[in-house]
């Protein structure tokens, strides 16, 4: 399960082939155009499929697909080598893919995430990518005198390194189950590559956010928060642990989630957190989430939405519907598989980047011609890749809490 507020929920990442077509005229009829003009048959295609009037699933026959596209060579544009290449390709396994991409998405948007609303998803081409954070450093002046030069700040940079995870999985479909037009089977081998894509992703997400590894009671790779590249446990309960932003540390240990009193101990944690000048940093509620396993959903809804304090005649509970700190509930039983005990608060997105090296990648081949076809006749294959990870860019605006004093 997963809670979510109003707030616009944040973009994912979709499935893409890597793959364009050539200049093409505009034609209406897909099928009397496919010899005439493959390139302009393609992009038509592309237009149908992303108004749904095509779909894998509404195909026909897949044998005369294949008869009639598999002979019909299109102009493509493929990323090779990190560069541009126009190939020759033809149209049956290029119009599959692309049916096969539609189906993925389709897919990908029905399975519920909450990654994506902890992080702020960022492309980059390295395998490892280093942010800097730049710190305002003030002075200690609080008045200019008149005909005084006015103090100038500087600024410091802290690194914080990002490394990636190359990751993906390949379809094969049998010739065999074109010629028995098995689209329902094909349908689902696809719709299991989003699920296991888009599950592996959002596990990968969540331990990192969790730091499940790093900040383990022996902590160990992979790390989510490498300052200068050293790896380093992200929560702490010592002081000044990670760092000296976080005097009190990032970790409150028994402090389970039973009450509106251990919602205020994890917030009065939050307010202990400074700049890089020392002074105390503002984290406003409408932009923190109280993040918690699927077996405290319960627990965190019944908190918020009490009106009242329990127990206290008339007094109107800070964190109830009428109360002044409203933040934004969020649960997923995947986080169960970690602990079903530890939550978080903070400003998650302020402290946590996704980068995609790879955003996902979907390409395809096969079919008559091809080495694979007379080795194992095989009629298709299709293969998506990604290649993303999760680092934390500081360490001050989210604080874990155990119900106890083991780290899950």
């Amino acid at each position: 399960m997963q809670t979510a507020t109003q707030s616009a929920p944040a973009k994912r990442h979709k499935f893409r082939t890597g793959i364009s077509f050539g200049d093409g005229i505009d034609i209406d009829s897909l099928a009397t155009q496919a010899k005439s003009a493959p390139e302009a048959f393609a992009r038509r295609a592309a237009e149908l499929i992303k108004t749904g009037d095509l779909r894998l699933g509404k195909l026909q026959s897949l044998p005369s697909l294949q008869r009639a596209l598999m002979p019909i060579e299109v102009k493509t544009v493929q990323p090779v080598g990190g560069q541009t290449q126009a190939i020759m390709a033809s149209a049956f396994p290029l119009l599959t893919g692309m049916l096969a991409v539609a189906e993925l998405n389709e897919e990908y948007d029905k399975i519920p995430t909450i990654g994506q609303e902890l992080v702020r998803d960022q492309e980059t081409n390295k395998r490892v990518t280093t942010t800097a954070s730049v710190f305002a450093m003030d002075v200690d002046e609080e008045k200019v005198s008149e005909g005084q030069d006015f103090p100038e700040i500087g600024a410091s940079e802290e690194e914080f390194q990002i490394r990636s995870l190359r990751s993906g999985r390949k379809l094969t479909v049998t010739q065999e189950m074109i010629d028995e037009n098995d689209v329902a089977g094909i349908v689902d081998r696809i719709n299991a590559l989003a699920y296991i894509a888009n599950t592996r992703v959002e596990e990968q997400t969540l331990d990192r956010i969790c730091d499940h590894h790093g900040s383990a009671t022996s902590p160990t790779e992979p790390y989510v928060l490498r300052p200068n590249g050293s790896g380093t446990s992200l929560y702490s309960t010592t002081a000044n642990t990670p760092g000296t932003r976080a005097p009190s540390g990032t970790r409150i240990n028994s402090n389970a989630l039973v009450d509106n009193t251990d919602l205020d101990a994890a917030r009065a944690r939050l307010t202990t957190m400074l700049d890089s000048l020392g002074k105390r940093i503002l984290i406003p509620m409408s932009e923190t989430i109280v993040l918690v396993p699927d077996a405290l959903i319960g627990t965190l809804m019944s908190i918020l939405n009490s009106e009242l304090v329990p127990g206290v005649e008339n007094e109107v509970a800070n964190w109830g519907p009428r109360g002044m700190w409203r933040p934004r509930p969020l649960s997923s039983p995947k986080l169960d598989d970690i602990s079903t005990t530890t939550w978080y608060m903070g400003n998650f997105k302020r402290q946590f980047k996704r980068m995609w090296n790879l955003q996902f990648e979907y390409v395809t081949l096969s079919g008559p011609g091809t080495q694979e076809f007379l080795n194992r006749r095989i009629g298709f294959q299709a293969r998506i890749a990604w290649s993303v990870e999760v680092g934390a860019t500081d360490y001050n605006q989210v604080v874990q809490c155990l119900s106890a004093t083991t780290a899950p």
